[in-house]
């Protein structure tokens, strides 16, 4: 696994798709991930879901690192295609929401929810990209509940109060209640660029922890020039 950043490589040099992660705000212990690609005007893109509502396609920034990931040529030019259809086909956004569970993306790229007051993490946004087109990364059935996870969502649920109205705040707490599995986005961004997949969280420790740590070390190295 080889992560890239501005110092050792192009986001130009991605081969096809890839992931892309970082610290964007040093001063916070937060992590970001989204999709790199490679869009029809042959420039890197980067797909993230930056907020509530908020779906991005940006030019990739120097503040994240990146990596490729283990698909072949024909299914890596598919999920770019589909990266440019799911913005193209979500001009509104995509709720921000803890719970993964009945989410997903339509034929024609757009963001599909069993439930009304259904929404996405940067994370699971990350993973229904991959998993709306039988490309599975995450194994559900091998991923625990952490305690720590629920400080973590409640404090996003606070963030978004001024975002989202009530009914969608108290139905995010209640699915916090009867246990919303997170998905970190390092643990994300290792579950994405390794082979043997789907990954369930136990065999992604040592991955993710290595990812993580360059990303601090980036964010560091990017705050002191």
């Amino acid at each position: 696994m080889q992560i890239n950043s501005e110092f050792n490589s192009s986001f130009a040099n991605v081969d096809g798709v890839g992931i892309v992660i970082g610290r964007p705000n040093s001063q916070q212990n937060q992590q970001h991930i989204g999709v790199l690609f490679i869009d029809a005007d042959l420039e890197p893109k980067f797909l993230h879901l930056a907020w509530h509502y908020d779906l991005r396609k940006d030019n990739p920034c120097p503040k994240y690192l990146w990596l490729d990931i283990p698909l072949d040529p024909i299914n890596k030019i598919h999920l770019a295609t589909v990266c440019a259809l799911i913005f193209k086909s979500n001009q509104d956004g995509i709720p921000y929401g803890i719970c993964i569970e009945g989410t997903g993306f339509a034929e024609d790229g757009s963001f599909t929810a069993e439930e009304q007051l259904s929404g996405l993490t940067c994370a699971t946004f990350v993973i229904q990209v991959f998993h709306s087109q039988k490309l599975w990364i995450i194994d559900f059935e091998k991923w625990g509940f952490r305690g720590d996870d629920k400080l973590w969502q409640n404090n996003i649920l606070d963030s978004l109060q001024n975002k989202a109205p009530a009914d969608y705040i108290n139905n995010q707490r209640q699915k916090i209640q009867k246990g919303a599995a997170r998905f970190r986005p390092e643990e994300v961004a290792a579950a994405a660029t390794l082979p043997n997949q789907p990954h369930g969280l136990d065999t992604l420790i040592e991955q993710s922890s290595e990812i993580l740590k360059a990303v601090i070390s980036h964010a560091e190295k990017i705050a002191a020039l």
